[in-house]
Order: structure tokens, then C-alpha cells, then sequence
């Protein structure tokens, strides 16, 4: 009986082993893909480079950011300057555009720059982003004679 039993599962296992090497008797060399894909991930290499000057040249390249800028409008009159005080947002560049309305030459300090408002014209004064808080600017030496105030 031993022998018999051994046979019959030596039988078992060989007729196993042709089906599963029979493959379904089709020619095709398409696989099934399987239900648990890997994920990719694709690394840049650390030392990859790009084109010298591509990049630069192009419109949006590095260095084509420009800073968001404020323009404010003051106006003075007998060493008063209208608006007495101005908001701006934080970090933003502001730019002052500081007119004579008495016909005289002025000179105006902002954050330890300095401008001459000539008679009757007007001038530009460019200060970068500045923290929050309160920016006295003077005229004729005169400190205080505004504030501008960056909010964030």
C-alpha cells in the first residue's frame, strides 16, 4: 500500500508540474500586469547641470523678479506734507513721489535717504521693503513732518 500511495502522489506532482509549465496554450506574450504596481521615483541626480545660459536668457529666467512696489503721493506746503500719514504694506518697496505745492526747494530724509524737491517740481525717492512699524520723514530737517506706517 506504501508503495501505491507514493506512486499516486509522485503522479499527482508531475501532472501538476506539465500544467503549470503549459501556460494555457496561447501564443501571446502580453503578461498580466499585477494588482500591486511598485512605485516609481525618479531622483535628479545631484549633479546634473542645465545649459549654460539657457536658462538665464529666457523671459521668467533666474533674476527677471521684480519687488512689488508702493507708489505714494505727497504734496508740500510751507514744510507740511499732505498726507500726514500713510499706510504700506510691510516689505513691499515704496516708492515717493514728493512734490513742492509752495514753490519752494525742499529737502527730504527717509530711512537715511536723502532727496532735494526742486521749486515747483517733484522727485522720487525709492526706499526697499521695510519690517513693520513707524518711518518718521523729515523735511528741511524737520523730523516728523510725516510717518509712514508698513503694516503686515
Amino acid at each position: 500500500m506504501g508503495s501505491r500511495a507514493g506512486l499516486t502522489a509522485a503522479g499527482a506532482f508531475a501532472s501538476l508540474a506539465l500544467l503549470v509549465g503549459c501556460g494555457g496554450g496561447s501564443d501571446d506574450d502580453t503578461t498580466t500586469p499585477s494588482t500591486n504596481p511598485e512605485p516609481t521615483v525618479s531622483v535628479a541626480s545631484p549633479n546634473a547641470t542645465l545649459p549654460a545660459g539657457k536658462v538665464e536668457s529666457q523671459p521668467g529666467g533666474a533674476g527677471d523678479e521684480q519687488p512689488n512696489v508702493v507708489e505714494v503721493t505727497l504734496k508740500i506746503d510751507d514744510k507740511l506734507i499732505d498726507p500726514p500719514d500713510t499706510s504700506v504694506p510691510a516689505f513691499f518697496t515704496v516708492r515717493l513721489n514728493v512734490s513742492s505745492g509752495d514753490g519752494r526747494s525742499h529737502t527730504i530724509g527717509f530711512r537715511g535717504k536723502r532727496a532735494t524737491v526742486p521749486e515747483h517740481g517733484s522727485v522720487q525717492l525709492t526706499v526697499e521693503g521695510m519690517k513693520a512699524g513707524l518711518y518718521p520723514l523729515t523735511v528741511d530737517g524737520r523730523a516728523g513732518a510725516a510717518t509712514i506706517t508698513a503694516t503686515s
